[in-house]
């Protein structure tokens, strides 16, 4: 049903906001590491990330879990 909606999304070049999965480049202090985030979808696919607020915890706890996803892909690979 997501993948549905984010093609919807895309075809219609509907700037919706939807939360997708994408590789994360300097949000926050993290980098190369997938995650899901609020994004504006259109017919280019993701748009621009949505920015979000988050207090210092918040984004000490984002980036521990980043750190825990990049640790797990290490391992597999």
């Amino acid at each position: 049903m997501a993948v549905e909606r984010i093609c919807e999304a895309v075809i219609r070049d509907e700037k919706s906001v939807l939360s997708i999965s994408s590789i994360i480049h300097n949000v926050h202090g993290i980098d190369d590491v997938t995650l899901s985030m609020p994004a504006v979808v259109g017919s280019e696919g993701i748009e621009t990330l949505v920015p979000i607020r988050f207090n210092e915890s918040e984004q000490e706890k984002l980036r521990k879990s980043a750190e825990v996803l990049k640790g797990v892909i290490r391992e597999v690979l």
